[in-house]
């Protein structure tokens, strides 16, 4: 038997006894030794809706783990005893649709059709288990911020400092895009921003235009100075920000909107098509993605551990989500599940 986390409804989820999955000719078997708490499972539970995980299942998808037993006909490439970050779009034959209930939060989880680079990819040695937990988050972040396609010596503006947005400002630098900026509302996230080697706007303190304008400079667009900013990469989900870029982009900027907004934001059309504004939206992500974030994670291009900041114990579970939906002074919250 094994001990798995269960989500029961509205703010309620538990850790329940098993039994371990039986391992078929193809697939694998993996301990999964950590697991973190997604945004989305945050909102789900919050919300106590079946909108991804349904009440009474096994989730979590956002783990890393070793392989304990590999079916006859799976990957050669596979061993017993590798260190492995799991994709959860590729986990199951069921695909995307059930991703979100994969079993992160589970002590073993069954990878169908395994193969290594498909829906298992390998770890450096010198990876931590925590670090090791945050390739699905910033493959996501990584996803949006290259969706608009930056270019070394552009400006970049990340708009949110949670873990997609730090996971995609850290992609950027990691890829030698050094004029990358963050903008929230919450001084302690925003040092960990710094931490990563991006610069800051706190729109509390100053408004969005004049915060990009002291890091990034002005350019004239119709006889009014905006910043001179390239791209915008949303990762806030904040109508009232987004409206704020309309206003202060110049031609030909680039907008990614990769957060989840819960309700329809009014759009100028007009500053659109006047200003050949492309907004792009970015979801998930692509193995390259993965490959290029394991990259980063394995030579440690940024300080990107820095955005796990509490650690529970699978016994914990219940605690490690309220935690997580309190979310102060908290970014990353991980479950433990060697403990």
């Amino acid at each position: 038997m094994m001990k798995v986390g269960i989500y029961h409804g509205q703010n309620n989820v538990g850790v329940e006894e098993r039994p371990i999955p039986k391992v078929g000719p193809n697939d694998a078997l993996v301990r999964i030794l950590t697991g973190g708490i997604c945004g989305t499972d945050i909102n789900i539970v919050k919300a106590g809706s079946e909108m991804g995980i349904r009440f009474g299942s096994e989730f979590g998808h956002e783990m890393f783990g070793e392989i304990v037993e590999i079916g006859s006909d799976a990957d050669k490439q596979l061993k017993v005893g590798m260190r492995v970050g799991v994709n959860p779009i590729t986990a199951k034959r069921a695909g995307r649709r059930y991703s979100l209930e994969v079993g992160a939060f589970s002590q073993y989880v069954l990878i169908e059709d395994a193969a290594l680079d498909y829906n298992l990819y390998e770890f450096a040695d010198s990876v931590t288990a925590e670090e090791a937990a945050l390739m699905e988050p910033m493959s996501v972040g990584f996803h949006g911020a290259f969706s608009v396609s930056p270019q070394l010596g552009e400006k970049i503006v990340v708009l949110g400092a949670g873990p997609i947005g730090l996971s995609a400002a850290a992609g950027l630098i990691g890829e030698g895009i050094k004029d990358v900026c963050v903008v929230d509302v919450d001084d302690w996230r925003l040092a960990k921003a710094k931490e990563l080697g991006a610069l800051t706007v706190n729109t509390m303190n100053e408004s969005l235009a004049e915060g990009l304008a002291k890091h990034f400079g002005e350019v004239n667009v119709y006889g009014v100075n905006v910043p001179a900013v390239d791209a915008f990469v949303d990762a806030a989900g904040a109508s009232v920000l987004i409206e704020q870029v309309m206003k202060i982009a110049k031609p030909n900027v680039r907008i990614a909107i990769i957060a989840v907004y819960k309700h329809e934001v009014p759009v100028s059309l007009s500053q659109v098509m006047s200003k050949e504004i492309k907004i792009i939206g970015a979801s998930g992500y692509t193995h390259e993605d993965i490959v290029k974030v394991i990259n980063h994670i394995n030579n440690k291009k940024t300080n990107i551990s820095t955005i796990v900041t509490h650690t529970f114990k699978l016994d914990d579970i219940q605690a490690a989500f309220d935690h997580a939906i309190a979310a102060k002074e908290t970014i990353k919250v991980i479950v433990d599940l060697t403990k």
